[in-house]
């Protein structure tokens, strides 16, 4: 840009020499004339004189022809030889559908109800209040020996020992149903747009990843129970230990939501969503 300014510059003034027919100018013709008169002009300061304006020229035009000739041979080689394009890449922002992301999985009936066995039959012994009547008593009260070892009730039964009766059948686990084919989904409070605004003012971006431009989407499974409160919060796909963290400390402090329903009943139901952590 200097460049073309200089010559810009060295262009107007030699015009303005050439066009300027003053005594002041020391080009104009008439005045070398009468100055160098009976003088030799073959040579000296009459010749750089009569020339200036045309060797200047030649000077601005070798110029102008030998930069225009650099700056343009990379460009010319570059059209001769089909320079590869320039590849721009763009990011494109799409919308999600979150229910893309959870497993399918048929709907099943409701599995059938477990058949609890009945209580074991437990011996006991009856025991007898003594009163003190005339009539005698046909059957004597049991014995304390007898009572250690069975217990003591309104009948007299066989059946096994107290302490050596089963234990109870152990509890029948609630099984955990996944999004896709749960009847009635689990929202949040407000929605799912209101989700995004709470992920977005509770999101901490970890400096270790904001230092270093570490950027991605966090994959969080979790369930919301019955009541609505989230549970069994893990990182199925991550990208650092500061975002898998920050993703599944959010959630686990996430109010609660609206429990998913089968059959009108609330069921538990797993989910999976992912978190963006963009430092855009």
């Amino acid at each position: 840009m200097e460049y073309l300014l200089i010559t810009g510059i060295l262009l107007v003034l030699s015009l303005v020499m050439t066009l300027d027919f003053s005594w002041n100018n020391v080009l104009t013709t008439v005045r070398n004339q009468l100055v160098f008169e009976g003088r030799n002009q073959a040579y000296g300061a009459f010749v750089l004189r009569r020339d200036y304006v045309k060797r200047l020229m030649i000077a601005v035009g070798s110029s102008v022809a030998f930069f225009g000739l650099a700056i343009g041979t990379p460009k010319i080689i570059e059209a001769l030889g089909g320079g590869e394009e320039e590849v721009v890449e763009t990011k494109k922002i799409v919308d999600v559908n979150l229910e893309l992301f959870e497993e399918e999985k048929k709907e099943e009936p409701p599995p059938p109800p477990v058949e609890v066995p009945p209580p074991p039959k437990i011996e006991t012994v009856q025991f007898t209040a003594l009163e003190a009547v005339d009539e005698p008593v046909e059957e004597p009260p049991p014995t304390q020996e007898i009572l250690e070892e069975t217990t003591a009730s309104t009948v007299t039964q066989e059946g096994e020992k107290g302490e050596d009766a089963p234990p109870p059948p152990p509890p029948v686990e609630e099984e955990v149903m996944m999004f896709a084919a749960v009847e009635e989904k689990p929202t949040f409070p407000g929605g799912e747009a209101e989700f995004y605004k709470y992920l977005g003012k509770n999101v901490k971006y970890p400096q270790m990843e904001a230092e270093q431009g570490i950027e991605g989407r966090v994959f969080v499974e979790f369930v919301v129970d019955r009541d609505g409160s989230i549970t069994e919060v893990r990182t199925v796909r991550g990208v650092s230990a500061g975002l898998d963290k920050e993703a599944t400390r959010v959630m686990k402090a996430s109010p609660k939501w609206s429990p998913g329903k089968q059959n009108g009943r609330p069921v538990k139901v797993r989910y999976v969503i992912p978190i963006n952590f963009d430092l855009r």
